[in-house]
């Protein structure tokens, strides 16, 4: 579905593909560090947007856009491989922080690294101006599927 007489026929199954392409890459370069692409996110999340300030796992609930146990599977997998810990919360000892340890923080450069060549590799041969253009073009669409159901 979605594919006619040799080329591509609706914007969503492309969409699909190039997610799914994309995320396999990086897979396959965090994978060779002990990491899945979720969990890259999540150390890079703590390292670069949180910079020390308290984490629990609602807020990587929020950035992952997944249910709580799956969160709680990738924290618990990322803190048995030491790349992360969870401590009582400062403000609720009820509620976990979570941080990063050394051993995440020594893979910050590497991950870092792999995504920055995945995105190269996926904008190869783009001129700046398509680059910014596919941009605002992808954001558009996430924006109009914010809103929920399709309007018929």
């Amino acid at each position: 579905m979605g594919y006619h007489s040799g080329k591509w026929e609706y914007v969503g199954p492309m969409l699909g593909a190039a997610a799914q392409l994309f995320k396999q890459r990086v897979d396959e370069n965090v994978e060779r560090h002990g990491l899945t692409n979720a969990q890259s996110r999540v150390l890079l999340y703590l390292i670069h947007v949180k910079q020390g300030t308290e984490t629990n796992q609602r807020d990587l609930e929020k950035l992952l856009d997944v249910k709580a146990p799956t969160v709680n599977g990738i924290v618990g997998r990322m803190e048995e491989k030491g790349f992360i810990r969870r401590l009582p919360g400062k403000r609720d000892g009820r509620c976990r922080s979570i941080t990063v340890t050394e051993k995440g923080r020594l893979l910050e450069r590497e991950v870092t690294e792999g995504m920055r060549a995945v995105e190269a590799q996926a904008i190869e041969g783009f001129a700046p101006q398509e680059r910014e253009q596919l941009k605002g073009l992808l954001f558009r669409v996430m924006e109009n599927l914010k809103g929920g159901e399709a309007k018929a």
